[in-house]
């Protein structure tokens, strides 16, 4: 297994809360065989309420306590930069994670921007849908199979870059995924 398709399958359990044995990663050849291994070991539910909505409300709240602002303040669009300022932005951001309390969190680039997927509001919760969903809901609640696939395909896209494909596309030899 090449590093792309590990750093995946490590994404994949630290999203789910779940180990993957290598002996059943040698049979998860197309994004089916993930989802379908993954409905296979994860509660059922039979309905699913949006990742993304559950990381905007949760974003939105750790902003208000931590920093008091104002709820109507943040919205989808808003650039971090605007709520956050630019002092001590590291140190607000760290906080801002605490607050929020998800294990994945974007990291700052070295010069402490904010880009990609700490931009705005809005990607920093399309992040957190994707790498920490499992925060994002009650542990009693399951997992429906699309509510998987779209965990799935967006950490397809952050790790492997792969955004176009069907679920019987092979990893290796139609996604160039090693």
């Amino acid at each position: 297994m090449g590093l792309d398709l590990l750093e995946f399958t490590l994404a994949l359990e630290d999203a789910f809360g779940i180990s993957i044995p290598e002996s059943d990663l040698v049979e998860m050849h197309t994004p089916r065989r993930v989802i379908d291994y993954l409905v296979d070991r994860l509660p059922s539910a039979s309905s699913e309420l949006c990742l993304e909505q559950r990381a905007f409300y949760r974003l939105r709240d750790g902003v208000a306590r931590a920093f008091g602002v104002s709820r109507e303040r943040v919205r989808v669009d808003t650039p971090w930069e605007e709520l956050l300022g630019s002092i001590d932005r590291r140190r607000r951001w760290s906080l801002l994670q605490h607050a929020v309390a998800v294990p994945a969190w974007p990291r700052l680039p070295l010069w402490g921007a904010f880009s990609g997927d700490a931009r705005t509001v809005g990607a920093t919760a399309r992040y957190l849908a994707a790498y920490a969903p499992g925060a994002l809901k009650p542990s009693a609640e399951g997992w429906t199979r699309s509510g998987i696939a779209r965990v799935v395909t967006a950490l397809m896209g952050y790790e492997l870059g792969v955004t176009e494909f069907t679920e019987e596309s092979r990893f290796v030899a139609d996604l160039g995924c090693g």
